[in-house]
């Protein structure tokens, strides 16, 4: 295949909005799919280009699906999409309530002076981690802000989430014996009002957090098998 119809086909991609690592492994595809037609029908470049097209059309034709979401999407990216968030979502529950769990423990055996440290040592520590990557791989996120008529990789929406909330953060630095104090009372005031209200500030925080070092995680691990192709965009 010679490089102006793998441009040809590059091209036609792009004009589908797909994240750039989605497209390359959809790029692979019809690469492949083009060749074996051409190979087993005896078809020329452009007739198996056009056949491939068709086949493909359901899955890349954006359409507006009439929810909450402007855009217009392809089923496939909708589908990629929604995987996407049930993974990351699924993974950052269990950590989440994982944490919370240790944390009721520990509101149970240890007494508060010791707790409260504990309590906002242990949620400090998950929440900077975003942060921390965010700061030790500057150069790879900042590609999001470069190519901002695209997007780069498909979960990258929600790598920039802990960004977005460093206000609640260090909100939270501040008031976090008050946090800690509200899972203690629980067992021993029963202050249940107190302790949802704790609960659901603790939840947000780290489930947020997960999400993030979850998605962030997946995006450095694929940017360097997109890194070469941004030079086409």
């Amino acid at each position: 295949m010679t490089e102006s119809q793998l441009t040809e086909i590059r091209k036609y991609l792009l004009s589908k909005k797909l994240p750039i690592d989605i497209l390359i492994e959809v790029n692979d595809h019809f690469i492949s799919q083009i060749s074996d037609l051409q190979r087993e029908e005896n078809l020329s470049f452009e007739e198996a280009f056009e056949k491939t097209k068709l086949s493909w059309d359901k899955e890349l034709k954006p359409y507006y699906h009439g929810d909450l979401d402007l855009l217009d999407k392809s089923k496939l990216l909708r589908t990629i999409n929604r995987n996407n968030f049930y993974s990351l979502a699924k993974k950052s529950l269990i950590f989440t309530f994982s944490i919370i769990l240790i944390l009721i423990f520990l509101s149970l055996i240890l007494n508060f002076k010791i707790y409260k440290y504990s309590f906002v040592l242990i949620i400090s520590s998950v929440l900077s981690i975003p942060l921390i990557n965010y700061f030790k791989h500057k150069k790879d996120f900042s590609l999001q802000k470069k190519y901002t008529k695209h997007i780069i990789i498909s979960i990258q929406e929600y790598t920039m989430l802990s960004i977005g909330g460093i206000y609640f953060y260090f909100k939270f630095l501040v008031d976090g014996f008050k946090v800690a104090e509200m899972f203690k009372d629980f067992f021993y005031i029963q202050n249940f009002e107190n302790f949802i209200f704790g609960l659901f500030i603790t939840f947000t925080l780290l489930f947020v957090s997960f999400l993030s070092i979850f998605s962030q995680k997946i995006y450095l691990t694929k940017i360097e098998k997109v890194k070469p192709f941004l030079k086409y965009l």
